[in-house]
C-alpha cells in the first residue's frame, strides 16, 4: 500500500494529540484514504515504547 505523505503526517499529529492527553479529531479525508490514514496511526502507536 502506497501511503500518501499528507496522510502520514496528518496520521503523526493525531498520534501527538493522542499521546499528548488532547483532544483530537479525526482529518477531513476521502473514504479510500481510510484505511491508509489507520495504518500510519497503528504502525505509529505500536512502534512507541
Amino acid at each position: 500500500m502506497n501511503f500518501d505523505p499528507q496522510i502520514v503526517a496528518q496520521a503523526q499529529a493525531f498520534v501527538k494529540g493522542f499521546n499528548s492527553g488532547r483532544g483530537v479529531r479525526v482529518p477531513k479525508m476521502t473514504f479510500s484514504s481510510w484505511p491508509c490514514f489507520m495504518r500510519a496511526v497503528r504502525q505509529q502507536m505500536e512502534s512507541q515504547p
